[in-house]
């Protein structure tokens, strides 16, 4: 965030617009998105708004944020990208439920960069990324190193996100087995992650939830959510 106070106007940029998004009811300030991917924050102007530049995560501009509900202290984020394009790209079909770079830049969030798009379209996007290209003729007929587990890909935060949010979606119509190989997992591996066994500490609530971050966070959230492994006479979960 920059270092003005919210007394100091805001300076736009040429052709910026900005529309207030709705972030969180916990949260006491107000928040707008411009056409141009800028976050900012403010009280009743958006004049006079400060910029919330966020993190990057897996290549995308992220805001994490926190909330809290009585005694417990709840961790979320929202995209930039995603913020973007719902407030100012139209949808031409319910299908189009992701949103893609064009120019492969994941940081680039100005709205020209930006197009909802299907599954298929989404899939068939990645096949241009220049990324996923140099590893191919890198690797032959590899796209992405095998992990030495043998569940195949090795999976990162943002991947685990996207699988249980697939999971979760009550439209979804492509079958477990079709899932876990487009992901490069076993199908046990996929149940694990569904009913919450793997990757248990990785929440997906709408589109707002992350992980706690901290080794000793997740772990003491998930036994309270779960149980202890250890009481059940199961092996440990692996973190």
């Amino acid at each position: 965030m920059d270092n003005r106070n919210h007394n100091e106007k805001l300076q736009m940029l040429v052709t910026e617009m900005f529309e207030e998004v709705e972030i969180d009811d916990g949260l006491k300030l107000r928040y707008a998105i411009s056409n141009l991917g800028r976050l900012v924050s403010f009280k009743d102007d958006i004049e006079f708004g400060r910029i919330v530049k966020g993190s990057i995560t897996e290549g995308y501009r992220i805001f994490r944020y926190k909330i809290r509900h009585g005694n417990k202290i709840f961790y979320r984020h929202r995209f930039f990208h995603r913020l973007v394009a719902e407030n100012f790209i139209k949808k031409t079909s319910d299908d189009q439920t992701y949103v893609l770079h064009l120019d492969h830049n994941l940081s680039n969030d100005l709205v020209s960069n930006l197009k909802w798009a299907t599954r298929e379209e989404m899939l068939q996007h990645q096949h241009t990324n220049p990324t996923v290209q140099k590893a191919r003729k890198k690797s032959g007929k590899r796209l992405i190193k095998y992990s030495k587990n043998r569940d195949g890909y090795k999976l990162t935060i943002a991947k685990v996100i996207q699988i249980k949010t697939l999971l979760a979606n009550p439209e979804r119509k492509t079958q477990i087995k079709t899932l876990a190989k487009e992901f490069g997992i076993s199908e046990m591996h996929l149940y694990r992650i569904k009913t919450g066994k793997n990757w248990g500490h990785v929440e997906v609530n709408g589109q707002n939830a992350l992980p706690i971050t901290g080794g000793l966070a997740q772990r003491r959230q998930y036994a309270r959510r779960k149980g202890s492994a250890k009481m059940k006479g199961s092996s440990p979960h692996k973190w």
